[in-house]
């Protein structure tokens, strides 16, 4: 088969929202901006809107560093790179728009493993509205390669970035974290994790697995933010709490403390770490993939902030504040505080190869 037939065949089960034409409306009633010319072409056309400014991401997932067949399937690869994108966009208060795909890949995937790769980016990207538009396609020496380019769009002067916190805020989460981190590990060693759940309530162990395989991006989020009258610090947690941390203050110039017993941890990501002898804050700190957003507001705004999110059903989490300074402390219940490495996932660390 030909790149052009990989490329139709790719194209066969998008939904009809991802063909080119007018969309509908977005979630805020605007009329979103019309692709006058979708996948196929040498570029794609788009119109878009007067009085926004673009947002624009770039993430990629390579077979080997970021995952394996062991732990995900092509349709959860799919969905991850995407999501991995859309929370890059969320971080930013921005809204996602616009997606642009180059897949890499080699003779040991088969055509029906990559329709099902595009279908986890496709129902993703469908929820929030996002329209892939174009890419390209190429053979891979290696293992596969999938990146993801995100157009997004904010009105002028609201995008949110991580240099935004002041000495003074409070530092916030937009959920639970360490839950991909438990997932992963519960992919890895298999039989502690189904020893965990035979005596635990059942299905926890699926719910953990999923955490790692199927992150939310925290689009809804972002678009709450984006609501507020201020414009604090953003940044997503994709590397662990510890580096986004670390990003926030040395973009902004400031000290960040956060506060270990406020950190918001799963119950069952608690009891399977308990189970598996590890720290689940250690896995909030360094695990990543979770995708929440952590942020920073002044005290005065953190009213408006847990209002908006209560109204949609939805709970955010304060877990540390910013002073002067430079760099990250871990602060522990008695009162302690530990200086905060920037633990994390590092594409270029060197590595014996375990965990």
């Amino acid at each position: 088969m030909d790149e052009f037939a990989l490329i139709r065949r790719l194209l066969e089960a998008a939904p009809a929202m991802q063909k080119a034409g007018t969309a509908k409306a977005d979630v805020t009633g605007e009329s979103l901006p019309a692709v006058i010319v979708g996948p196929g072409d040498d570029g794609a056309v788009v119109r878009p809107r007067p009085g926004k400014d673009w947002v624009i991401t770039c993430d990629a997932m390579v077979e080997g560093p970021h995952f394996t067949r062991q732990t995900m399937t092509p349709h959860a690869i799919g969905w991850k790179v995407m999501a991995a994108n859309l929370s890059d966009v969320a971080a930013m208060a921005a809204e996602p728009r616009y997606a642009l795909v180059t897949l890499g890949v080699n003779e040991d995937w088969t055509v029906d493993e990559l329709a099902a790769l595009f279908t986890g980016m496709w129902e993703l990207a469908s929820r929030f509205d996002v329209r892939i538009i174009g890419g390209d396609t190429v053979r891979s020496p290696g293992g596969l390669m999938l990146s993801v380019t995100l157009l997004g769009d904010v009105a002028p002067d609201r995008a949110w970035l991580r240099s935004g916190a002041k000495p003074g805020d409070w530092v916030f989460v937009t959920g639970p974290l360490g839950g991909s981190a438990a997932g992963l590990y519960a992919l890895l060693h298999p039989e502690t994790a189904v020893a965990w759940e035979q005596q635990a309530d059942g299905g926890k162990r699926d719910v953990l697995i999923r955490l790692h395989q199927y992150p939310e991006p925290q689009v809804e989020a972002g678009r709450l933010l984006s609501t507020l009258p201020v414009c604090g610090a953003l940044n997503d947690v994709s590397d662990g709490l510890a580096s986004e941390a670390w990003e926030l203050a040395e973009a902004s110039r400031v000290k960040i403390c956060l506060e270990a017993d406020r950190i918001p941890i799963a119950d069952a990501v608690r009891d399977f770490a308990r189970f598996c002898g590890k720290d689940p804050v250690q896995w909030a700190l360094s695990g990543g993939e979770d995708f929440q957003l952590v942020g920073t507001v002044p005290p005065d705004a953190w009213p408006a902030l847990a209002d908006a999110f209560a109204q949609q059903g939805r709970t955010v989490y304060r877990c540390g504040w910013v002073s002067e300074g430079v760099g990250v402390v871990l602060r522990q219940p008695d009162g302690r505080e530990e200086p905060l490495a920037k633990s994390g996932y590092n594409h270029f660390a060197k590595t014996d190869g375990k965990e």
